[in-house]
């Protein structure tokens, strides 16, 4: 078993991080879609889109904010742990594209330790450098089987 694997709560300090990257595919989009119901044109016509003042089609901002909760997974989460986010402010900085690779960058900026809450700093960057949306957040560590 990896030193990973045994990570808790205590482990995770200030300046603790991890990351997770993916592109962007008309697939997740389509999907999402399917899951919300939010068929917004922008998300599936280039001329659409292109009205509103984007290059092209926009990939839907909660499928690219979704790397974060894989980024939050893999980097708290383990055989030990599950992650809950409690709460979080979310900006959406610049359009994410179809074909975009994200990725979202989280990191412990403080804890609670009475009650096991991580505060978290969350980006998301593109392949151009670029950061497209920053979250704050609060996550709990939950010891699984409790």
């Amino acid at each position: 078993m990896s030193i990973e694997k045994c990570l808790d709560y205590n482990d995770f300090k200030i300046c603790f991080h991890g990351s997770f990257k993916k592109i962007v595919t008309e697939e997740d989009n389509r999907l999402f879609a399917q899951l919300s119901g939010d068929y917004n044109p922008i998300h599936f016509s280039d001329e659409t889109a292109r009205k509103a003042g984007f290059e092209r089609r926009v990939s839907n901002g909660f499928v690219a904010e979704s790397r974060i909760a894989a980024a939050l997974v893999e980097t708290f989460g383990n055989e030990n742990n599950l992650v809950l986010a409690i709460k979080k402010n979310t900006n959406f900085l610049r359009p994410v594209y179809m074909g975009d690779e994200i990725t979202a960058r989280v990191e412990v900026v403080g804890r609670v330790p009475s009650i096991r809450l991580l505060k978290i700093k969350a980006t998301c960057i593109n392949q151009n450098k670029e950061q497209v949306i920053e979250t704050k957040m609060l996550i709990r560590i939950l010891k699984k089987g409790n």
